[in-house]
């Protein structure tokens, strides 16, 4: 009695395995037809609709179409001068920090300064969008810091009341987007409302004036306009 039922318990084992055995081979086999059946279809063009790739691949085939951005003529003598106005520029700036010991330099400066010493023609790079574009950065990050504090949404909102102001102003200075953000961010480095005097004004006066003056003294076209 006891072999019978130890052989009946044995076979049980048996055929459950070999059903599982079998599944997992009829599942395998599906998984090759369906992969097998889409290649095929591919091959042939008649790939199914697939939105999401459709429309990753549209757009890659878009943005090859688009033309070349246009790339200005660099001659040896601009790529020195915009070195050096640079070097002049943030060097100065830098070096007056170091001896009155004072914060006169921002991250977002070192954005200016392409514009300034390199881009010198462009409508960003000019002093009115230079000044007034820092100017309400610094004042609008720093005023937003006092009200709010420094959360995810204060951070938004005065970056993006920097970028209200300026376009309304006719003022656009992307790098002044930064200074609202680095006002705001670090209370105006601890300075509070102070901030918009030094490092801003101070540190931007003096980057613009020796733009203007390195600029006029290599016969550079700068500024195109004052205000």
């Amino acid at each position: 009695m006891f072999m019978k039922k130890k052989t009946s318990e044995t076979r049980n084992v048996i055929d459950v395995k070999f059903r599982i055995e079998k599944n997992i081979e009829e599942k395998k086999r599906g998984c090759v037809t369906r992969v097998t059946d889409f290649l095929g279809e591919s091959s042939r063009g008649e790939r199914k609709n697939m939105p999401v790739l459709d429309g990753i691949s549209k757009t890659i085939s878009d943005c090859m179409k688009l033309p070349r951005a246009p790339q200005p003529v660099l001659t040896s003598r601009e790529v020195v001068l915009s070195f050096c106005g640079a070097m002049l520029g943030i060097g100065v700036t830098a070096l007056m920090a170091f001896i009155w010991k004072c914060p006169m330099l921002l991250g977002s400066f070192g954005s200016t300064a392409p514009l300034i010493y390199c881009a010198y023609k462009s409508p960003l790079a000019q002093p009115r969008n230079v000044v007034l574009g820092h100017f309400l950065g610094a004042s609008i990050g720093v005023v937003v810091n006092d009200f709010f504090g420094v959360v995810w949404w204060s951070i938004a909102l005065a970056v993006a009341l920097a970028i209200l102001l300026m376009f309304v102003t006719y003022s656009i200075h992307p790098p002044a987007g930064a200074t609202a953000y680095v006002a705001i961010q670090t209370g105006g480095l601890g300075n509070g409302y102070l901030f918009i005097l030094n490092p801003t004004m101070v540190g931007i006066f003096i980057m613009l004036t020796i733009a203007i003056i390195f600029n006029k003294m290599s016969k550079r076209e700068y500024p195109l306009h004052w205000w």
